[in-house]
């Protein structure tokens, strides 16, 4: 099953700078998946808002998945880990509607959050993925 990815423990060194790119790629995601919810609001009047909405969420899962493979994380796992952050993300903006002052800082401080366990159990999100994957597609 190594086709699926796992995780790679780094050197002290890059494992910060990778931690570093992961929260930067968190961040980006967060501020893309506002930006996208933004252009929920104008797909009605605007042919292209709806298209750009899915450019944007490309850019969110691309930078996610840049930012997981900086700390060691390879592979479909990779990906599925990237996918599902992106959809918590993504999930939490129809939420923050209600917020529109606060609506950047939460969605940033949540996705901040959203990342905590990758960062700090890496091997254990790496498990359960991989577990995850293997009992869908065996």
């Amino acid at each position: 099953m190594e086709a699926l990815g796992g995780y790679r423990e780094l050197a002290p060194a890059a494992r910060l700078l990778g931690i570093g790119v992961f929260l930067f790629a968190l961040l980006l995601t967060a501020l893309l998946e506002r930006l996208q919810f933004q252009l929920r609001a104008t797909e009605a009047s605007r042919w292209w808002a709806s298209n750009g909405r899915d450019v944007v969420n490309a850019l969110a899962l691309a930078a996610m998945t840049v930012g997981l493979r900086a700390i060691g994380f390879a592979g479909p796992v990779s990906l599925a880990i990237a996918a599902t952050l992106v959809i918590i993300v993504s999930l939490l903006q129809t939420s923050l509607a209600r917020y529109p002052t606060l609506a950047t800082f939460l969605s940033v401080a949540v996705s901040l959050l959203v990342g905590v366990p990758v960062v700090a159990a890496p091997r254990a999100v790496q498990a359960v993925f991989r577990g995850v994957i293997e009992g869908l597609f065996g």
